[in-house]
This record gives C-alpha cells, sequence and structure tokens, in this order.
C-alpha cells in the first residue's frame, strides 16, 4: 500500500468519516474540472523545465504524462480513492505511476492553496463564458421580437393594475436593456477572475525560480495575481461576486418570465408558450402548464441564497483554501443552471404564440390612457397638472359609480371644463394608438423613438458579441500555445548525460 500525504505527520490512515464526508464530496465536485487541474499542472511542469528547475528528462516524462491524460478520460482517471485526498493528490499519484519517483516532485514550488485557487477561477471562467453566450443568444431573441411584434399594442401594468398601454416592440426592447447590464457585468467580473493565482504558493511566494507570468499566459490568464498571499483561495472574494451577479441575471429573466406567466394564465390569455415548453397534468386532461417559466421564476428565488453562502464563510478571518473549497465548488453548478434558465427563456419568447387582438383590446381597458386626457386639459384649458388630475380622476369615478360599461365615455359625467368636450374628441385623445405613437420623449413607444431604439440596441449586442468573442479566442489561444509548447518539449532530442535528470536542475 502506498503512502498518503497524511502518514509522515498524523501517523494514521484517514477515518472513514472524513474520507466519505470531506475528501470524497470535494474530490467530486474536482472532478467535474479535471481537465483545467491537468492543464495547470501542464504549465506549472513546463514552466519548471523551462526555468531549469527540473531537468530535461524530468520536465519531459512529466509533460509526456500530463498530455497522455489530456488526451485520455482525465476525469475517469482522476476519480480514485477519496482515502488519498482530494484532486491535486489524485494527479500526483497518477504522476507517480506514470513517471515513478520524480512524479511526486510535480507540488515543487507550489501549494496545494495555489494550485487549487487556479483551478477554481478557470472552472468560474468557463462557466461564466457559458452564461455570457446564452445571454448573447437571449439578447438576440429579445430584439428580433421585438423587430417582428414591433407595433403590437399591448396593456402596461403597475401594481398589477392597468397603467398606461405600450407597444411590445419597446417591451421587449426593454428587457434586452437588462440582458446587456448583465452581460457587461460580466465582462467586468470576468476581468477580475481572469487572474492567475498559481505560484502564490502557501501565501508567501517560494524560493525557486519561477515565472508566474509564464504559467499565467498559458492557462490563459491576463496576469498573476499581484500578492501572494491574495492568491490564496481563503482571499478569493470573486465567489461571492460571481454568485451575486448570477442571482441579478436570473431576477431580470424572472421579471420577464412572471410577465409571460401572467399573460399565460387562462383569464387573461394574451399570450401562449409553445406546446414543447409546456407540461399537463396527471390528473386533469385540459391543463397546459407553462413549467419552463416556473422554472425560471423558482431558480431566481432559490439564487438569492447564493451569495449568502459564499459570503457567510469568506467574513472569517481565519478562512483557509479547505472551508472556502466546499461552496466555492458549487459555483460552475450555479452557472450552468443560470445558462439552462436563460437558454430557456429565449425559446419561450422565440416561439411565443400572441393573441395581437386580446392584447390590443387589454390595452384600450381601465382608463389606461386617462393620463392623455390630463395633459389635454393642461394644454388647453390652462390647468395645473394636479388639478387636471383630480378633474379626470373624478371623471371616472363618475363612470364606475354610475356603471357604465367600460370604454364607454359620457362627457355629461364630467365637470367643467371637461364636460365641453365632445364624445369624438375624446374618443381621439384616449384612443390607445394615439397614445403610443404620441410618446417622442427619447426612449418613448412612439414609432421614431422604438426605432431609435432598436438600432442602438442592435449596436450594443454587437459590441458584447464582439468581446465575448475576443474572450473565447484567447482562452483558445492560450491552450493551443500550452499544447503547442509542451509537444515541442517532448519533440526535441535527448538532453545530454550531463543535463538530464537532476543534472540539470537549478534552484
Amino acid at each position: 500500500m502506498k503512502p498518503l500525504l497524511t502518514d509522515g505527520r498524523l501517523g494514521a490512515r484517514p477515518d472513514q468519516a472524513l474520507v466519505d464526508h470531506v475528501n470524497a464530496v470535494e474530490l467530486d465536485d474536482e472532478v467535474a474540472a479535471a481537465e483545467h487541474f491537468v492543464r495547470i499542472d501542464l504549465a506549472h511542469a513546463l514552466m519548471l523545465t523551462q526555468q531549469q528547475v527540473f531537468g530535461p528528462e524530468q520536465g519531459r516524462s512529466l509533460v509526456d504524462a500530463l498530455l497522455r491524460l489530456l488526451e485520455g478520460n482525465a476525469a475517469s482517471v482522476l476519480a480514485g480513492d477519496a482515502a488519498l485526498g482530494t484532486i491535486t493528490l489524485q494527479l500526483e499519484r497518477y504522476l507517480e505511476d506514470e513517471c515513478g519517483p520524480q512524479g511526486l516532485d510535480i507540488q515543487r514550488a507550489r501549494s496545494r492553496i495555489d494550485q487549487k485557487a487556479t483551478g477554481v477561477r478557470m472552472a468560474d471562467r468557463a462557466a461564466l463564458l457559458q452564461v455570457m453566450n446564452e445571454l448573447l443568444s437571449l439578447g438576440e431573441v429579445l430584439l428580433e421580437a421585438a423587430d417582428e411584434h414591433d407595433a403590437v399594442i399591448a396593456p402596461g401594468y403597475t401594481h398589477l393594475q392597468h397603467a398606461q398601454p405600450t407597444a411590445l416592440g419597446h417591451y421587449f426592447n426593454a428587457h434586452y436593456w437588462t440582458v446587456s447590464r448583465n452581460i457587461a457585468r460580466l465582462a467586468q467580473l470576468y476581468e477580475r477572475i481572469n487572474e492567475c493565482p498559481l505560484g502564490g504558493a502557501a501565501h508567501s511566494g517560494t524560493d525557486w525560480p519561477i515565472d508566474r507570468h509564464a504559467t499565467a499566459a498559458y492557462l490563459g490568464f491576463a496576469r498573476p495575481v499581484p500578492n501572494a498571499r491574495d492568491a490564496g483561495l481563503s482571499a478569493l472574494d470573486s465567489g461571492a461576486e460571481l454568485a451575486a451577479a448570477l442571482g441579478l441575471v436570473l431576477s431580470g429573466i424572472s421579471r420577464c418570465a412572471s410577465d409571460l406567466f401572467y399573460w399565460s394564465s387562462s383569464e387573461v390569455a394574451h399570450i401562449r408558450l409553445h406546446a414543447s415548453l409546456c407540461g399537463t397534468s396527471s390528473m386533469m386532461p385540459q391543463k397546459r402548464n407553462p413549467i419552463v417559466l416556473e422554472r425560471i421564476r423558482g431558480l431566481a428565488g432559490d439564487a438569492a441564497g447564493w451569495g449568502a453562502s459564499q459570503l457567510g464563510l469568506l467574513h472569517f478571518a481565519t478562512s483557509t483554501d479547505a472551508d472556502q473549497g466546499y461552496v466555492h465548488n458549487r459555483l460552475p453548478g450555479y452557472c450552468r443552471e443560470t445558462a439552462g434558465a436563460v437558454r430557456l427563456l429565449a425559446r419561450a419568447v422565440a416561439t411565443l404564440e400572441i393573441d395581437t387582438d386580446r392584447l390590443r383590446a387589454s390595452a384600450a381597458r381601465h382608463w389606461s390612457t386617462a393620463s392623455s386626457l390630463a395633459d389635454d386639459l393642461v394644454r388647453t384649458r390652462r390647468m395645473s397638472f394636479r388639478s387636471a388630475h383630480e378633474t379626470v380622476a373624478r371623471f371616472i369615478t363618475a363612470h364606475e359609480a354610475a356603471g357604465v360599461a367600460d370604454g364607454t365615455v359620457l362627457p355629461e359625467l364630467a365637470d367643467a371644463p371637461l364636460r365641453d368636450y365632445t364624445p369624438e374628441r375624446l374618443r381621439e385623445i384616449l384612443d390607445v394608438q394615439t397614445f403610443v405613437d404620441s410618446r417622442h420623449s427619447p426612449g418613448g413607444t412612439s414609432p421614431a423613438c422604438r426605432a431609435e431604439l432598436a438600432t442602438a440596441a442592435a449596436d450594443d449586442l454587437k459590441a458584447h458579441q464582439q468581446a465575448v468573442t475576443a474572450l473565447h479566442a484567447s482562452a483558445e489561444q492560450a491552450q493551443h500555445r500550452l499544447l503547442r509548447d509542451a509537444r515541442a518539449l517532448l519533440a526535441r532530442q535527448r538532453a545530454s548525460p550531463q543535463d538530464s535528470a537532476d543534472g540539470g536542475e537549478r534552484g
């Protein structure tokens, strides 16, 4: 039986409870990011060889074993006996098996602290890009829906009561800007995550002549974390920031999902989700349940606690890479769930079945354009807006008290000077199309304003797409350089005896 890391200091094999409820829990999470950890070891081994910390033969042996692991099924190989420890020790054991005792030298000039912190950042970075990709797709869908349904009149609500009419083009464009802010927010967070902890060691750095900039570049990071202590996982506040940002993403899309959820109810019936995005009842055969919208809404509620769990551990002054790891390992899963929710909303909007007649009829109900009547009193009768507001409010109350049908307007129920308006003039002022088309202030619902908003949003989306494409390209180029240089090392002629293994080392 091969020795464990704990044998020398503790002199006892790990208790099965520790194996099951500490090591195995963390290992299961880490195996999902196995390729990231293999690339970390590959970059580290390659850098140590370039810096002549490893001799050429030792460097080639380690690099060859790590390349073979990358080309195979790293997750399967590294999902070993949890009694050995987490993925960093599984990698060390793999290299010992493949390279002999020199494989155990992979941990030279680093700690599991900076190693794990680097793996966490790489996993978060990749997962963050998935969310950004889905947000870009949702942005496209929202702008396509805004264009397709640009002039469709729809009710607008405040306090879930009819407020003022709008156009669906304006409505979907508004939700695009929420998506845009979240893409920008995630891009800014990506920049903060995109610093490499590797080489920070336990927290004081190392006396080996390492090149932190080289390993950072090989792993696609913009730069190393400047301070060795700040490189450790215990200082990784980006986890709390990422959790909070995901909560904002889900909150944003949940607002749109909640509107669609209400509009799709049996009583309202303004829209229907495509049948492929609905569920039904095991008992009630008539049911057509918008379950994808419920999933989005439910996940948004759950996400409110994600940031709290990160902050709950981060605030401890004695926090270590171990306790942080237990909550930080959850972040890639949170990203996957968020990306899935974003995709669900994109599919819902893209396939939405809209009853335009019903939307328009609803938009005209409940005196939704009454503010136009108050504005006309201000313009033509020189009343203050508050006096005009009160006059129109009494006019509406009089109709309700008289039991007048919704949509019928009787001038005789008004106070002067509103009583002087003809029925035709009142209908003209209160017309929903006139209302929507006349909102010409910047950002308003008029056709010209909607066109300006559509152009601005399209330009904004293009800029986001270019920025995210550049992030993908940078990561891919770094991976290409790492693999190219690793294979180049293997392709070189074997070193002369005096440069081999131990003879080529320096420190």
